[in-house]
């Protein structure tokens, strides 16, 4: 009897067997089929089949169908690149969910009709259950995710190019078909991931970029997940959770032992993340990676300050805005394969992807360190009359003050100067959207800007007059509130406010603003640019645009990536009607727009779970553009901030009024109180031959390495071969055989 129950359970075996591979071989036909190479198909260590997918020269791509890991090998060292942990099975630390995750290429986030959040991963919601469909495609491997039971689908190519492994999620291929909406699509969530054993750090792009080490033992604290280019502007935030610095780069990295990699995320940026964890959280792994953010959502306080006040989550729809999401990962060895390294690969990704081209270095030899100083023009000022209260301008610096203190900066020496203006235009700041040359006629005039941009311009000056085609302070010059500003979540205008410092709440007391709708922008931007170059004008800064991002939230949703595609247009637009635009607090999309970048990030956030800062973004832009720092003049610390510049070699820049700092009472200038020019001048000028001194010899060239001597110590090498040491300590160091005087550095 039991011989025969046996029988019959191998024979059901064997019928559901040959069902299932029937079903599976029904699947492959109807999707096109895996196309396999059987010449190319090997066994894996596990018994399973490996695919090679291809084979760059520099690197071999295989693919193991019955996990649907991926595995890259540099054949100029040697190293594996794997999608998942080999040891994996052997961790002790992680338990449950976070166990499956570990085999996981897809981490989904996702929510239903009442918004409660779920998580998902591709080994139990997709490879578990059967193999996902896949194909060999041009120079990589396509492969299908299906998620019955969330009702996703979820496409990803992977590819070789050179030195550079390319995984893409296929936005157009991505289905939601049930009551499930996608928020989030961490992609390759735990490639390369490191273990207890390995050394290294993971870089994160937090504002200057910062270094995660290795087993650092913060597995109690918050890991590392920020967005790229910041949060949506749009959304209605009651207070800011934080003051932070911003992700301005779509990269991020990991040096494992003497390997390493650079992520740059080129497609899909303006709606990624970036995650990173330590080991000893939820498994033994350290671990970066990038996602897709889908879909965005606010709480709202309704009634607010009454008996009947409520809580409100809202959502946006989930949408990709018809990008996709795709990263290239470069593999870097031996003495390149640390942050300064990285930063050197995106400098190359920089010229060769983005067509950013290098910074003119004729100058390099011995030629005057730029410097760029910024006036602000005038400001609305609440006056009365008889009683009767009116908003007037108030001069803060004049078109002729401008003019005079480019003369005494040209007169002591400082020839290659930078003059932007703010404040400049009818109204003064903070008053309508620019589309002309229209100027503040208690400033001088249209003539008298006219005169002092073409005064400057003889005498070698870049003159950037500043316009913000983003904040919406005040209608006019053909755009309102109705007509022209994005929406929010809640479908109405999206208002902004300041926040206080103090309490991180909305600043009401300060003027608000609107967002433009995207298209607008883009019009603002082309009419004002027309119109300076039409004027004699040769270069504009423009503000906001390219510092932060947000949707639209309109009745046909118009998410960030969109956003982001119609901004590259305007902005290319804007570039070619005059000969350089200037950009402050910039993202890394402005660069191939970019003349000049000011307000540039020199620090991190100092989140819990990083261990060091370093200057990423400097390394990476050095070179290709010229970077200036905040106003030296408002710093907290301006001597720490001097041999921040040096250490970075970064330009100086400063803001002044050209009057009475008396006059900034009762405006929302008044932070003004340490840029009164005249008063400053001698300061400021002794300071710029200091930094002048410094790095006049290394003008336009890029920072090849960068590293740390002792605690507080640092060294940072150009391609001309010259360094300098930089010492943050209250006390002399002595490095290399020389000594540093305290907060002192020295030129090698």
């Amino acid at each position: 009897m039991k011989r025969d129950a046996d029988r019959k359970g191998v024979g059901s075996m064997k019928l559901r067997l040959l069902t299932i591979f029937t079903a599976v071989m029904l699947a492959v036909a109807a999707s096109g089929g895996p196309e396999i190479n059987y010449a190319a198909a090997t066994n894996g260590a596990d018994g399973g089949q490996v695919v090679r997918a291809a084979d760059s020269g520099r690197l071999t791509l295989d693919y193991h169908p019955a996990t649907a890991e991926i595995s890259v090998t540099d054949t100029a060292s040697g190293a594996v690149w794997t999608s998942n942990p080999a040891d994996r099975e052997a961790d002790a630390a992680a338990k449950g969910a976070k166990k499956m995750d570990l085999s996981a290429q897809l981490l989904l986030d996702y929510v239903d009709g009442q918004n409660k959040p779920f998580q998902l991963n591709s080994f139990t919601g997709s490879v578990k259950d059967a193999q996902p469909a896949w194909k060999k495609v041009d120079g990589g491997v396509e492969v299908t995710y299906v998620f019955p039971k969330a009702g996703f689908t979820v496409p990803v190519r992977y590819s070789l190019s050179g030195d550079a492994m390319t995984a893409t999620i296929l936005a157009e291929g991505i289905k939601q078909e049930g009551k499930f909406k996608l928020v989030n699509i961490s992609l390759l969530p735990f490639f390369g991931a490191a273990g207890k054993t390995n050394e290294g750090y993971l870089l994160v792009p937090d504002g200057s970029g910062a270094l995660i080490h290795f087993n650092n033992n913060k597995s109690s604290y918050r890991g590392y997940n920020e967005r790229v280019f910041g949060g949506d502007q749009a959304l209605d935030l009651p207070a800011r959770a934080e003051q932070k610095e911003t992700v301005r780069m779509p990269v991020f990295g990991m040096k494992r032992d003497d390997e390493g990699f650079l992520a740059v995320i080129h497609k899909g940026a303006y709606q990624a993340g970036i995650a990173a964890d330590v080991s000893g959280k939820n498994n033994s792994y350290n671990n970066v990676y990038s996602y897709l953010n889908l879909m965005e959502s606010e709480t709202n306080l309704l009634l607010e300050g009454t008996p009947n006040e409520k809580q409100v989550t809202r959502s946006s729809q989930s949408l990709t805005g018809g990008t996709d999401f795709e990263v290239n990962y470069y593999f870097l060895n031996g003495e390149d394969a640390d942050y300064a390294g990285m930063a050197g690969k995106y400098r190359e990704y920089l010229q060769k992807e983005q067509n950013v081209k290098p910074m003119e270095k004729d100058a390099a030899g011995g030629g005057k360190l730029p410097l760029l100083v910024d006036f602000v023009g005038g400001v609305k000022k609440k006056a009365a009359f008889l009683g009767i209260p009116y908003n007037t301008v108030e001069v803060l610096t004049s078109f002729k003050d401008a003019g005079e203190a480019a003369d005494r900066l040209l007169g002591d020496g400082i020839s290659n100067l930078s003059l932007r203006l703010e404040g400049w235009s009818s109204g003064g700041a903070k008053d309508e959207v620019p589309v002309s040359l229209s100027a503040e006629g208690k400033l001088g005039g249209t003539r008298g800007l006219k005169k002092l941009a073409g005064e400057l311009e003889e005498k070698g000056v870049a003159f950037y007059p500043a316009a913000d085609p983003v904040k919406l302070y005040e209608g006019g010059n053909g755009f309102s509130r109705f007509m022209d500003t994005a929406k929010g979540i809640s479908r109405a205008p999206a208002l902004k406010y300041e926040y206080r410092l103090s309490d991180r709440t909305k600043n009401k007391d300060l003027k608000r603003w609107y967002l433009m709708k995207p298209a607008s922008v883009n019009e603002a931007i082309a009419k004002f640019t027309s119109a300076a170059a039409k004027g004699g004008l040769k270069h504009a800064s423009l503000e906001s645009v390219g510092s932060f991002l947000y949707s639209d939230f309109r009745k046909d949703s118009q998410p960030k990536n969109a956003t982001g595609a119609i901004w590259e247009q305007g902005l290319a637009e804007g570039q070619s009607n005059l000969d350089g635009l200037l950009f402050e607090q910039p993202n890394a999309y402005v660069f191939p727009f970019a003349e000049s970048l000011s307000d540039v990030p020199l620090y991190s956030s100092g989140f819990d779970t990083e261990d060091e800062a370093v200057p990423f973004y400097s390394i990476a832009v050095s070179g290709l553009l010229p970077a200036y720092s905040e106003p030296v003049n408002l710093s907290s610390m301006p001597q720490r901030y001097l041999l921040k510049l040096i250490e970075t070699g970064t330009f100086p820049a400063y803001k002044f009024i050209a009057r009475d700092s008396a006059l900034l009472a009762g405006t929302e200038f008044d932070y003004l109180y340490s840029a009164e020019f005249e008063t400053l001048y001698g300061e400021m000028l002794e300071q710029y031959n200091r930094l002048d001194e410094a790095l006049g010899g290394v003008i336009g060239l890029a920072i090849t390495d960068h590293d740390k001597l002792q605690d507080g110590v640092y060294r940072t090498t150009f391609e001309n071969g010259a360094a300098v040491v930089v010492n943050y300590n209250d006390e002399a160091a002595d490095v290399l055989g020389e000594r540093i005087p305290a907060l002192g550095y020295l030129v090698r």
